[in-house]
C-alpha cells in the first residue's frame, strides 16, 4: 500500500475513533437511558488506569530519556493533556450533549493561540488574528444557541472549554519543550506520571467498588474499554504512524473532522441539532484554516533558516 493511500486509510480511522469517544463517554456513564452506572470521575480514572496500563510497556522502553527537565514537563502535559480532561469531559455530558461536546472540542486551537502568544511570545499576523476572531465568534454561537435550544446547561459546557484549554496548554509544552521527543515517547510517560492519580481517582470515587458483573455495568465497561485501548492508548499509536508517513498540515487535519463525527454519533443517538449550526461550523473551518496561514515575514524567515 503506497504511503497517500495508508495516510487517508490512517486518517479516516483516526477521525471515526476520536470522533466517536464523545458518545463513548456518554454511554460509559449511562448504557440505556436512565440507567447510570459509572460516574464522571470513576469514568475519568478508569480510562486513564486502563490507557495507561496498555501504553506502560512503551513507557518502561523509554525511561532512559528521563530527566528533571523531562519529567517535570511531561508530568504537566499529562496533567493538563489526559487526567484533567479525562474527568472534565464525563462531567459535563452529565447536562449537555455529546454532539455539543464534540463540537466545543474545537475549541483547542483558539486557546493554542492565546497560549503561545502570552507565555511563549509567538507572533500572531493579521490572517490568523481574523482566524482567530472567526472561531471565537462560531463557537460563541454554537454555544448560547445549542444550550438554549437544547437540553443543555451552559456551566457544565463550560467544563469542556476548561478541557479544551487544558489540551491546549499540553499541545503547547509539547511544541515548545518537548520536540526532542518522539510522540508515542511523550504520550506513554505522560500517561505513567498519571498512574499514580488515575488509581487514587478511581478507588476513592468508587470506581472499583461499581464493577461487578450485572448487565448494565459490563455494557458500561464494554463502551469504556473500546474507549480507553481503541480510542486512547491503540489511537495514538496510529497517530505516530501518520505523522511519519506524511505532511504535518495533513496530520493536523484530523482535529477538523473529529468534530463532525462527534455531531453524527450525537444525532444517531437522538440528540437534537439545529441545522443552521451548520453555518457556524463553517465558520470555525475557515478560521482554524486562517489560523494555519503564515504571514510573508514568517515565510521570508523561514525560508531564510532553510537557505
Amino acid at each position: 500500500m503506497k504511503n497517500e493511500t495508508k495516510a487517508w486509510l490512517i486518517l479516516m480511522i483516526l477521525s471515526l475513533v476520536w470522533g466517536s469517544s464523545f458518545i463513548l463517554i456518554k454511554k460509559a456513564m449511562e448504557p440505556i437511558e436512565g440507567v447510570m452506572v459509572f460516574k464522571p470521575f470513576q469514568v475519568g480514572g478508569l480510562r486513564m488506569l486502563i490507557a495507561g496500563m496498555v501504553l506502560l510497556p512503551i513507557a518502561l522502553k523509554s525511561m532512559r530519556l528521563l530527566n528533571k527537565r523531562n519529567s517535570f514537563y511531561l508530568f504537566l502535559v499529562g496533567m493538563t493533556g489526559n487526567f484533567l480532561p479525562s474527568f472534565l469531559f464525563p462531567l459535563a455530558e452529565t447536562k449537555i450533549q455529546s454532539s455539543l461536546a464534540g463540537l466545543l472540542n474545537m475549541g483547542t486551537s483558539v486557546f493554542v493561540i492565546i497560549i503561545a502568544w502570552f507565555f511563549f511570545k509567538d507572533r500572531i499576523n493579521k490572517i490568523q488574528m481574523i482566524g482567530f476572531s472567526l472561531c471565537v465568534f462560531g463557537l460563541s454561537m454554537i454555544l448560547f444557541r445549542q444550550v438554549n435550544e437544547a437540553d443543555n446547561d451552559f456551566f457544565y459546557a463550560l467544563y469542556v472549554v476548561i478541557a479544551t484549554a487544558c489540551y491546549a496548554i499540553s499541545m503547547t509544552l509539547i511544541k515548545h519543550k518537548l520536540q526532542h521527543l518522539k510522540p508515542k515517547e511523550i504520550t506513554a510517560l505522560a500517561f505513567f506520571f498519571m498512574l499514580p492519580f488515575a488509581i487514587a481517582l478511581t478507588y476513592f470515587s468508587g470506581g472499583f467498588a461499581a464493577i461487578n458483573m450485572e448487565v448494565h455495568t459490563l455494557q458500561a465497561l464494554g463502551y469504556l474499554f473500546i474507549l480507553s485501548v481503541i480510542g486512547t492508548a491503540l489511537a495514538v499509536l496510529l497517530f505516530n504512524q501518520l505523522v511519519s508517513i506524511s505532511t504535518p498540515l495533513f496530520t493536523s487535519s484530523v482535529t477538523y473532522i473529529i468534530p463532525v463525527i462527534a455531531l453524527f454519533f450525537g444525532v444517531l443517538d437522538g440528540e437534537s441539532f439545529n441545522m443552521v449550526h451548520l453555518i457556524w461550523i463553517v465558520l470555525i473551518f475557515l478560521g482554524v484554516y486562517f489560523m494555519g496561514k503564515k504571514g510573508k515575514n514568517d515565510v521570508k524567515s523561514q525560508e531564510r533558516k532553510v537557505n
